[in-house]
């Protein structure tokens, strides 16, 4: 357990710096190009969490929700929390429609607690999260701190089997935008993370 709580943190501590390191290119700029398709999974982090019925709160929730994938190439990525919430039940195929499943890691006295969820009806109050949750697994800890919830795949940003969030009309950079950083990689924003 506690190897993949260190591995989440590492994980989270490099998406963090990548997306902390690439500031959005400017909107003339020619270093952008369209966000390619790709399967992205999502990360949320906050200062503690707690369970109660079917909610999960997340408290000090980060303004900015990372997004990752490795294929087709390795990319990371990052869309404003509000505008992650505010997208859920947009498009054609949403979240909403199709619930993702999650992981959630949170420390419990020391000590990392895994837990697998089905995530619905997220609200957003300040930096408090709610989502109503379908208990999958391990029933999530009452509470606990150091939360990364690790929220399954959404492909974008062309059109995919599931979670299809851009409304059209798009322009050039319609369905998101990437920019190659120092390091080398692609860092992308989708249209409707801005």
């Amino acid at each position: 357990m506690k190897t993949i709580s260190v591995l989440a943190a590492v994980a989270f501590s490099l998406l963090g710096a990548a997306a902390q390191a690439q500031p959005a290119p400017d909107a003339k700029s020619d270093t952008k190009i369209a966000m390619p398709a790709a399967n992205w999974l999502f990360v949320q982090a906050a200062d503690s969490v707690t369970f109660e019925g079917n909610t999960l709160t997340l408290k000090g929730v980060a303004a900015q929700t990372l997004m990752f994938t490795d294929r087709p190439e390795r990319m990371t990525g990052d869309a404003a929390t509000a505008k992650f919430v505010d997208y859920w039940t947009s498009g054609k195929s949403d979240f909403q429609k199709d619930p993702p499943n999650a992981t959630l890691s949170v420390d419990v006295n020391g000590e990392a607690q895994l837990s697998v969820v089905e995530l619905t009806d997220p609200k957003l109050s300040g930096d408090t999260l709610t989502y109503t949750v379908k208990v999958l697994g391990d029933k999530p800890p009452v509470s606990g701190k150091a939360v990364s919830l690790f929220i399954d795949w959404w492909y974008g940003p062309g059109w995919g089997p599931r979670h299809f969030w851009h409304p059209g009309p798009w322009g050039a950079y319609g369905g998101g935008a990437c920019w190659r950083g120092p390091y080398g990689g692609l860092h992308c924003r989708p249209a409707w993370g801005w």
